[in-house]
């Protein structure tokens, strides 16, 4: 009878312990990132009374006769299935989709339970993980774990290029956000797009206005300048003569020549253009309109230091080179002064420095064909108002032309695009299914700030149970490994939501009545050996 009471107590520390877990995890039903335990019970040891006897001759075998001592706590098992997911619309709030846990700083000292049981925590030898994604960001730009404030680990991305190596888990460090540091990019590339008039040059007949007027043509490359626009030609017959004269806006009247032509010329005597009429002349008032062979638009130029140099550059349709040579048809130059340049000026110091070029388009089709020299660059030095070297360095910015176009149609030309800004500050961030955080700063920049680490443990069933919600390592869990979320086998990260507790109410109150049945069968064990071993006292009297 001893042994009955001994194995009926045996049952009521068991199911005592199960009631403990049971209530922890009832305790815990709204604890973001909570895993259930379960209690699972073995056979204790048994006694054997009679070994078995095996099977001679006509004589069968025996079986044993054992009897047993009670029962004794199989394991205690952390489920770690998902639990639902609970939205809260912030974005520091994170839950993992899948397998993974997030990686916490653990600081000297560790946390309170392991100063409890004397185990000495420091940082450079352990870390702790979790699944409840309540991080904040605290006033020096940290991300931290809330419950207590651990650091969050993860990748910090290369402050300039914005760039996150993820190859090495040992270079995982706290993600800090540069609320405090402003931005900027200096320009190394513009690209020019739209349209260069292929009329350019030309002075076009809009209306001859009854004259007899026929065609323009304008001045060789030594001539003056027409200034672009509508003009007015007026055509009146000479005074007791049979000839006619023409005026250009205007100005002083020109006689026409027997061939029927007209030339103009500005102050100094270069010609302006030459018009040509029909045999039959009459007066009126013609219209024409030139189209400039100059195209001028603005680019803006960061340095290194944010600051903007804004620099003007001039499209040249150009026939002939200063050198006399003949250029094919649609042929442009571009060109950058350094007077059209503020705050810098532009380096022309050697041959691979240049400040102008040719641009080549395609006759059939109106589109960019080549360029001289084939990449263009130009080499922009900041300075300051004495005209000395700023100490923003010398920039060297690539020109892209590819994206224009020579059709017959108004001037439109301008900068596209460049990679450059000015300095800002980052005003919002969000957070990828792989961890990527990226950040949006006031200058319109998007540079990614860090990744998150994902802790990928071989058995996670293996961790021990630290305080606020947080485990860590033992020799069953294995070591892990750091890698980016999404990747491998590790689940994907949602910004904005958490991870509910995976506790069932329902599951736990069947197993709490199970429990209940399971205690009072072991209580009413020990009463019958009780009484038992009572009734044995009363045989002698």
């Amino acid at each position: 009878m001893i042994g009955a009471l001994y194995a009926g107590l045996s049952g009521l520390k068991n199911h005592q312990t199960r009631i403990n877990v049971i209530g922890h995890n009832l305790s815990n039903i709204n604890t973001i990132g909570f895993k259930k335990s379960r209690v699972t019970f073995r056979e204790a040891f048994s006694q054997t009374l009679k070994a078995a006897v095996a099977a001679q001759g006509d004589r069968g075998g025996v079986n044993p006769q054992a009897v047993g001592t009670g029962s004794q706590i199989s394991s205690i098992d952390v489920l770690q299935r998902n639990g639902s997911a609970m939205t809260t619309d912030m974005p520091t709030d994170l839950m993992f989709r899948g397998k993974g846990h997030f990686v916490l700083e653990v600081p000297a000292g560790g946390t309170k339970a392991q100063k409890e049981t004397s185990r000495s925590i420091k940082a450079s030898s352990i870390r702790a993980f979790t699944r409840n994604g309540n991080f904040g960001i605290d006033q020096n730009g940290n991300l931290i774990y809330r419950p207590n404030g651990y650091k969050v680990l993860g990748w910090q991305a290369n402050p300039v290029t914005g760039e996150v190596n993820t190859a090495n888990p040992d270079a995982i460090s706290s993600i800090s956000f540069p609320f405090m540091r402003s931005i900027s990019r200096k320009t190394s590339f513009v690209q020019f797009a739209s349209n260069l008039d292929a009329r350019a040059g030309a002075v076009e007949v809009v209306s001859d206005g009854g004259t007899g007027l026929l065609s323009s043509v304008t001045p060789a490359k030594d001539g003056g300048d027409l200034r672009p626009g509508s003009h007015k030609v007026r055509v009146e017959r000479a005074e007791g003569a049979d000839t006619f004269t023409a005026s250009l806006d205007g100005d002083a009247s020109v006689p026409i020549d027997a061939d029927g032509k007209v030339t103009f010329a500005d102050e100094d005597g270069r010609q302006l253009v030459t018009l040509t009429f029909g045999e039959e002349i009459k007066t009126g008032t013609a219209s024409l309109e030139y189209i400039s062979k100059f195209h001028k638009t603005e680019i803006g130029i960061f340095d290194g230091l944010g600051q903007r140099h804004d620099a003007e550059i001039t499209f040249t349709k150009e026939p002939i080179q200063e050198d006399g040579t003949v250029n094919p048809a649609g042929t442009w130059r571009w060109s950058i002064e350094s007077e059209h340049i503020t705050d810098a000026k532009i380096v022309t110091d050697d041959d691979e420095k240049v400040n102008t070029g040719l641009l080549q388009f395609n006759n059939q089709t109106a589109s960019f064909s080549t360029a001289q020299p084939g990449v263009a660059y130009i080499n922009v030095l900041p300075i300051d108002a004495a005209g000395d070297p700023s100490g923003a360095g010398e920039l060297a910015v690539r020109l892209d032309f590819q994206n224009l176009t020579q059709f017959a149609d108004s001037h439109d030309a301008l900068a596209q695009r460049q990679d450059g800004v000015g300095p800002g500050n980052l005003v919002s961030f969000s957070i990828s299914a792989t961890g990527l955080i990226d950040g949006i700063f006031s200058n319109g920049v998007n540079k990614a700030i860090a990744q998150l680490a994902a802790a990928d443990i071989p058995n996670t069933e293996g961790l021990s149970v630290l305080s606020d919600t947080m485990v860590t390592t033992s020799p069953s869990s294995g070591a892990p490994a750091f890698v980016p979320a999404g990747t491998r086998n590790m689940g994907e990260i949602t910004s904005g939501a958490l991870e509910m507790s995976n506790v069932d109410l329902t599951e736990e109150f069947t197993d709490l009545i199970t429990t209940e049945r399971g205690f009072q069968a072991n209580a009413r064990v020990i009463t019958t050996a009780d009484n038992i071993l009572t009734e044995a006292m009363g045989l002698k009297r």
